[in-house]
């Protein structure tokens, strides 16, 4: 059972997966373009910052309060990290880009691993 999960978790984490292709970025071709990335050493600044301090931080903080919320079968709870996401995200592009990959990844996940909580989910 644990291998099906941790495949399971590899599986969504792949760029391959809806979602996975995505959660890589926060705008490090930018970052590239601009010449803030440019050898090993700005790299990984870049990749400290982001999960120390920025977007990585916050989607951990959210993941993890989304997961205890399911695991405790506390729907309310899950709603309102759902709301605490949604203020958080900085732009309306951002929060059309999330719709989608979210939107995405639920019709995936719905399809490929059937369960009765993402049945309840909205479409």
């Amino acid at each position: 059972m644990i291998d099906a999960a941790l495949y399971r978790l590899m599986t969504w984490l792949s760029p391959a997966y809806p979602v996975g292709a995505y959660g890589y970025s926060h705008g490090i071709e930018f970052a590239v373009e601009a010449g803030l990335v440019r050898d090993r050493a700005s790299l990984v600044d870049w990749v400290a910052t982001v999960v120390e301090r920025g977007a990585g931080r916050v989607d951990a903080a959210i993941f993890a309060a989304a997961w205890r919320a399911v695991a405790d079968g506390d729907d309310a709870r899950l709603a309102e990290t759902i709301a605490l996401a949604k203020a958080w995200r900085g732009t309306s592009e951002t929060a059309l880009e999330s719709a989608a990959q979210g939107a995405a990844f639920v019709a995936t996940t719905r399809a490929a691993w059937p369960h009765p909580r993402l049945a309840r989910l909205p479409r």
